[in-house]
């Protein structure tokens, strides 16, 4: 009491959570050249965002082409065929759908090699079992004329039998290690694809130990670079000629953790990434029949896309697990945009330029409009003598969309989980008749992100500190209940 009145408590100056992301641009879906139509049947299939669609089938195209091509640059360079995309989405946002739909011909092509592993595995066995029986008779028939008599003899065997390719194309969760292991036993090249990135993020890939091998190793790839380890427990790889591309769908709370880096961002694997978040279309997916003509284009699509998977990629004579794609050239069209391209980013990149705040990043967007135009071009025509100026001019727009991303994206990769969390409960919280609210309606009722007493008390203490909210006094009376802990947003 003072003078006779309640002191009131000063309402606290209201700070903003974090710095609002403004909205994307549309995707370019007329930029996809011939993979627009597989792209927009399945937006119309399954009404995800279109930037959505274009990632699924624009990586699964990248994971088929892979192993036939690479790519020469002006400057003489040549580059893989290799993509990493990136997705943000929510939770409901049906990206598995999506990419389900972009990867069917890479499943049914897992299977048809899973139906013939058992023949291959039960030839191996005994061709192996065969191998060391000729070994045991060719020792003890040399045995007695020394040591030059018994390696010719062993040589006489010939080389021991090679354990088939392991059937499997996608992996989800590997360590460093385990994706060498996987590049050694299988086909030559694979595909990272996970429509739920926090299995990739918060699995065994990207933990404390790993995380710094596993971006070396994905940049190592990306570069087209042989693989060479040393392990005490592995032992020895040394793996030229091999390709991963990868697609990691992943919700804004994952995102962050990856993005956020700041050390996977030094290492440049952040750089070597094309990554939208389109916004959410949760809300507008009233129920529609898609156009009879989307089963048209994804049939030419799964079409298109089997007949690379299936096709024989081009080998080394002396290793057919070792690939040596044929060079893709640009032509004169597309040499000329693709420079006309370069030297635009390049002053871009500068001091005062568009692209200086996303340097790495920029410093490689060229590249990745090389490498999105070769991958179109082999996808219409795997024969392709060459990039078409079309094709590059697509690209280009591609790559542009990418910079426009990573430029509204840059810096809110930073933003505290927490901050985020907070943001999300204050927009639900505000969409409430009763402003206020006690702990149990939050994480029983509330935000499924909030889903205990523990992380509901702690997002809304950073409502309090912001200014958004103020604790009522214990016992007050809500929901027919005195309440120990509850709120009431602020004026």
């Amino acid at each position: 009491m003072a003078d006779g009145f309640t002191t009131q408590k000063a309402i606290p100056e209201k700070r903003p959570l974090h710095r609002e992301v403004p909205p994307p641009r549309p995707f370019p879906m007329e930029a996809l050249g011939p993979l627009r139509q597989a792209a927009e049947a399945i937006q119309a299939r399954t009404q995800v965002p279109p930037a959505l669609a274009a990632q699924s089938v624009l990586a699964t195209a990248t994971l088929a082409a892979q192993a036939h091509a690479d790519v020469r640059l002006p400057h003489g360079a040549i580059r893989p065929l290799v993509g990493l995309f990136l997705t943000v989405a929510g939770s409901g946002e049906r990206k598995t759908s999506a990419d389900n739909i972009a990867l069917a011909e890479a499943y049914k092509v897992e299977e048809e090699w899973r139906a013939a592993y058992a023949d291959q595995h039960d030839a191996y066995k005994r061709d192996l079992a065969a191998y060391k029986e000729a070994v045991e008779e060719a020792k003890k028939g040399a045995k007695k004329n020394g040591r030059a008599a018994i390696r010719d003899a062993l040589a006489s065997a010939g080389q021991e039998p090679r354990e088939p390719p392991r059937p499997m194309m996608l992996v989800s969760d590997p360590t460093p290690e385990g994706l060498v292991l996987h590049l050694a036993n299988s086909r030559p090249w694979a595909g990272l694809f996970t429509s739920e990135g926090g299995l990739f993020v918060g699995g065994h890939a990207m933990n404390e130990d790993n995380r710094m091998r596993t971006a070396g190793l994905l940049n190592t790839l990306w570069d087209g670079a042989a693989i060479r380890r040393q392990r005490v427990l592995t032992g020895f790889a040394f793996l030229p000629g091999r390709r991963v591309s990868a697609h990691l769908m992943m919700q804004a709370s994952v995102a962050a953790k990856l993005l956020g880096d700041a050390m996977l961002d030094d290492m440049g694997l952040l750089a070597r990434c094309l990554t939208v978040e389109p916004e959410s279309t949760i809300g507008t997916r009233l129920f529609r029949d898609a156009p009879e003509v989307t089963t048209y284009y994804l049939g030419d699509y799964h079409h298109r896309i089997g007949r690379l998977l299936r096709r024989t990629p081009r080998a080394r004579d002396d290793d057919d697990r070792i690939l040596d794609p044929r060079i893709i050239e640009l032509s004169d069209d597309a040499r000329d945009a693709w420079i006309m391209f370069h030297d635009q980013v390049e002053r871009d990149l500068g001091d005062g330029g568009a692209l200086r705040p996303v340097r790495g990043f920029g410093a490689k967007l060229a590249e990745h409009a090389a490498r999105l135009a070769a991958v179109m071009a082999i996808y219409a025509d795997p024969d392709a003598p060459a990039v078409g100026g079309e094709d590059m001019a697509n690209a280009i727009a591609l790559a542009q969309h990418y910079g426009s991303e990573a430029l509204r994206l840059q810096g809110a990769a930073a933003v505290a989980p927490d901050l985020l969390l907070a943001a999300r409960l204050l927009k639900w919280w505000e969409a409430r008749t009763d402003r206020r609210l006690h702990l149990a309606t939050i994480y029983q009722r509330g935000m499924n992100a909030l889903d205990s007493a523990e992380k509901a008390r702690r997002i809304v203490n950073v409502l309090v500190e912001h200014g958004y909210a103020e604790p009522l006094k214990s016992g007050a009376m809500l929901d027919g209940a005195p309440r120990r802990d509850a709120w009431t947003l602020t004026v």
